[in-house]
């Protein structure tokens, strides 16, 4: 007689959202440090008419991708093993999607419907990216 099987142990939630609560941490504490770090030095424009001037907002819109990168990353570094990583990083782009579009919603006519459209296109692509170098990172540290 065989004894029976017992059913693999399940993750606890936590180890579920500290991924992607790390990750979003870590975009919204890099996003306000550079805000206050460029309104201290007098570096950001008073808008004008159109919600700001372009230049400036395609460098805010750089360093948020970039900043989105980074905490898709982490996120997906952070999964429980044996989990798929993109779907943390997934997890986080969606989280900065549903914030885009609440900000559209809340400045619209603040800022240039480009600048908003792309506050909500970004965050997938940002997510896909950051959560695929990270998967990548980790099989060459299996190797």
């Amino acid at each position: 007689m065989t004894e029976p099987v017992a059913p693999p142990a399940q993750t606890p939630l936590i180890r579920h959202i500290i991924p992607v609560l790390t990750g979003s941490l870590l975009i919204a504490v890099l996003t306000m440090v550079t805000v206050n770090w460029l309104n201290a030095r007098g570096w950001t424009p008073a808008p004008d008419a159109a919600g700001g001037s372009t230049g400036f907002l395609l460098f805010v819109l750089g360093y948020r991708t970039l900043f989105a990168l980074a905490g898709c990353h982490l996120a997906a570094r952070l999964a429980p093993a044996g989990q798929p990583q993109i779907r943390y990083a997934l997890a986080v782009g969606v989280l900065l999607l549903v914030v885009g579009v609440l900000t559209a919603q809340s400045a619209a006519g603040q800022f240039p419907t480009w600048y908003l459209l792309a506050g909500i296109v970004l965050p997938i692509p940002a997510a896909i990216v950051g959560g695929g170098t990270a998967t990548r990172a980790a099989a060459r540290a299996v190797r």
